[in-house]
């Protein structure tokens, strides 16, 4: 699975020391997620080192730390880690983020815990604050218009009886899939701050769709599609084919050589890249809605926000094929750009063509 970590910073910058194209001399204070055990974590560190860019300088204790036990306090959502070095007002700042966010990675690694940074300050020793970085989320909504309200009402009234029943089913396959879609929007519902969450609701997404498909393999997906019972097979067919390419490419395997050169192009990429986990939200629930009483698919509108504005998906091909786009592979092979599709007997019918770039 991937990570995407790419995201934009929101930067203060002294304007009047970076004028004088300084290098200031201080340290770096990084704010790290109060999680259970970051501030046993973060207190080994402080008391075993001294934190420099360079590398750590090891502390001479005579003993070593006990090991105590801590649960985070909500009134603390984050604690300081610092580490002295300098901070250069002529060189790029996102640079110098990257260059603390890998020096972290190697520290998580050497404590075996993550040391995901939410912010950085750099304090220059006779200046005080000179820099400063906030890590900005993903931007996502939940609507609740008034007509999506009726089909709510609609829903409980005909639906709730079957939903309760699968749920309470000892057969597992539709409570299975409805835990992983209700799994999925918790996860895009919470401020992102950390790398991971938008590659775990797609996840939880596509695993609520191989529960009720029973299958992880694209062509045999696509036929069981073809013959449920929902309003549109077709279109859900081809919706399916883009969830299980970008899942290969993106989440689903660490050998392929280029996703994380695409992902962390950029700002545009990275956008591109969270707004997939909206198109395998459509397909679970319009998935798991063909199997309840009324059939009615109900996916109340929700958005990721990018530089360009924000983007909902509501299940088209014209979608897929402008601000739903994406490189899943099909731009050099022929087999995924061809979507092979399916009639309710399992006979191949005309396929569609992926487009190799974006429709303007």
């Amino acid at each position: 699975m991937s990570s995407l970590n790419y995201r934009e910073w929101d930067i203060f910058i002294n304007e009047r020391l970076k004028a004088r194209g300084d290098i200031c001399n201080g340290y770096y204070i990084c704010f790290v997620p109060a999680f259970t055990m970051a501030q046993q974590t973060i207190g080994f560190l402080n008391e075993t080192c001294e934190l420099r860019t360079s590398h750590p300088h090891l502390l001479n204790v005579q003993n070593s730390p006990p090991i105590v036990e801590f649960k985070s306090n909500v009134l603390e959502p984050s604690l300081p880690l610092r580490i002295y070095g300098q901070f250069d007002l002529v060189k790029d700042a996102r640079e110098q983020i990257d260059s603390i966010s890998c020096y972290l990675d190697a520290l998580s690694m050497c404590t075996d815990f993550p040391l995901h940074v939410q912010a950085i300050q750099f304090i220059e020793h006779n200046q005080g604050l000179v820099f400063q970085a906030t890590r900005r989320p993903f931007g996502r909504a939940v609507g609740f218009e008034i007509e999506e309200r009726s089909v709510a009402v609609s829903k409980i009234t005909n639906d709730f009886d079957g939903f309760l029943a699968h749920l309470k089913d000892p057969k597992p396959r539709l409570r299975v899939a409805i835990r992983h879609y209700l799994t999925g929007m918790t996860l895009l519902g919470l401020e992102d701050q950390v790398p991971g969450l938008i590659d775990a609701a797609y996840m939880q997404f596509y695993q609520g769709i191989e529960a009720l498909l029973g299958t992880s393999a694209c062509d045999e997906a696509k036929k069981i599609i073809s013959w449920t019972n929902m309003i549109d097979p077709r279109l859900a067919q081809i919706v399916c084919h883009q969830v299980f390419n970008v899942r290969h490419k993106y989440f689903g395997h660490g050998n392929e050589p280029d996703f994380h050169a695409i992902s962390d192009r950029g700002p545009e990429e990275a956008v591109r890249l969270a707004k997939q986990s909206l198109v395998a939200r459509w397909l679970c629930r319009i998935l798991i809605d063909s199997e309840s009483q009324s059939r009615l698919p109900f996916l109340r509108e929700m958005r990721i926000y990018g530089a360009q504005g924000s983007d909902e998906f509501r299940g088209t091909q014209d979608e897929l094929k402008s601000r739903f786009w994406i490189d899943f592979g099909q731009i050099k092979e022929i087999g995924k750009r061809v979507c092979k599709l399916y009639d309710a007997t399992g006979c191949e019918i005309k396929p569609f063509d992926f487009p190799v770039e974006p429709a303007a």
